[in-house]
């Protein structure tokens, strides 16, 4: 075939639906600039009490944790969507119905005395109710979460045929941050990209199971416009009151050794002392995994005690697991002042660990 009898062909087959993908690439990078750039939230409620239209590649999910340190007990609430179809673990979740609310997948589960419970794991309807108090409700069946209240005060509680599984309020806690608004990458050369979020820290009171419990709340909203790719997250809670939070995402997994976006602190009595060159490291698999967070001056050994995988499938792939852990062995030395773990009163937490991604 002739050179020039060639191009005009190729052009003539191809040029739509080149200009048909263009289209669509400019149209997804326009709701992309409308949910980040023009969305605002003034205060930390609107964020969290709040259902986003989502873009294309939009996620929103709801994170609620709960534990009691030096008691093992733990609880953990996560429900959320993407715009696009995703299975959740065997959940397979469809398109919303306006009359019932947005659909969500949720997994709820905890830790206590009688050990773990899954508690939740299925597609729930999410309604939301603004008002003199804010809601937030997801139903399914005989089960039902609920989240109500107003800044700074929160009523939760967890419901299964109809008993009371679990109840907390929980509110400004007497030291330290009370909560954060974050932007993740937000870059003047990549605005249609990025992730907007709130979090809580508060101190709860409550029940689990019928017998009370208190101790700490961490409450999150994300809204995100981009991939899902992995990451580790560690939240650690003292006895005493303190904490610890490590975050670091793996945008080429583990054997990349490409760390970004991480974020180390370690809150004592209210003041957050950064921790700079964190590294964490892992051996075995499921409850019996153990992990090792150290820079130049800390030392925390961790143990798992439970966990709870999460598989979310479209065309990819991408898991994270959530392990219980507790805090066998800390060391921290901040200038002249040293802390063990006796100091800090025992400790209880998180470990995440994500893999493979989801677009």
């Amino acid at each position: 075939m002739p050179l020039r009898t060639f191009s005009k062909w190729r052009n003539f087959k191809f040029a739509p639906e080149w200009k048909k993908k263009t289209n669509e690439l400019n149209n997804k990078l326009s709701e992309f600039y409308r949910l980040f750039k023009s969305r605002k939230y003034p205060t930390p409620d609107e964020l969290f009490f709040e259902i986003e239209d989502l873009p294309s590649m939009g996620k929103e999910y709801w994170f609620l944790h709960f534990c009691s340190p030096p008691r093992e007990e733990q609880v953990i609430f996560t429900f959320g969507r993407s715009v696009d179809p995703v299975r959740v673990n065997t959940a397979s979740v469809p398109e919303s119905d306006e009359q019932q609310g947005v659909v969500c997948a949720a997994v709820c589960w905890l830790h206590s005395k009688k050990g773990k419970q899954v508690i939740f794991d299925t597609t729930t309807n999410v309604r939301l109710k603004k008002g003199e108090r804010n809601s937030i409700i997801a139903e399914k069946g005989d089960g039902k979460i609920s989240i109500t209240g107003k800044y700074p005060h929160f009523d939760i509680s967890l419901e299964k045929g109809g008993k009371r599984i679990f109840y907390a309020h929980a509110s400004h806690p007497c030291k330290g941050h009370p909560y954060e608004m974050v932007n993740i990458l937000e870059n003047p050369f990549a605005p249609s990209f990025g992730t907007v979020m709130i979090n809580y820290y508060f101190e709860f009171e409550g029940t689990l199971e019928g017998k009370p419990m208190k101790g700490k709340a961490y409450l999150q909203k994300v809204v995100a416009a981009m991939p899902l790719a992995p990451w580790n997250w560690v939240r650690l809670e003292f006895g005493n009151g303190d904490s610890l939070d490590f975050f670091t995402g793996k945008p080429l997994g583990d054997k990349a050794g490409l760390h970004i976006a991480s974020n180390a602190y370690i809150e004592l009595a209210g003041r957050r002392v950064k921790l700079r060159g964190l590294k964490l490291k892992t051996w075995l698999e499921g409850e019996k995994r153990v992990w090792l967070l150290t820079n130049k001056n800390l030392v925390a050994a961790l143990e798992s005690y439970s966990v709870q995988p999460f598989i979310m499938k479209q065309k990819t792939v991408f898991q994270y697991d959530e392990f219980l852990v507790r805090v066998k062995a800390f060391a921290f030395k901040d200038g002249a002042r040293e802390y063990t773990l006796e100091d800090l009163g025992g400790g209880v937490g998180l470990a995440e660990d994500a893999s493979g991604y989801l677009f």
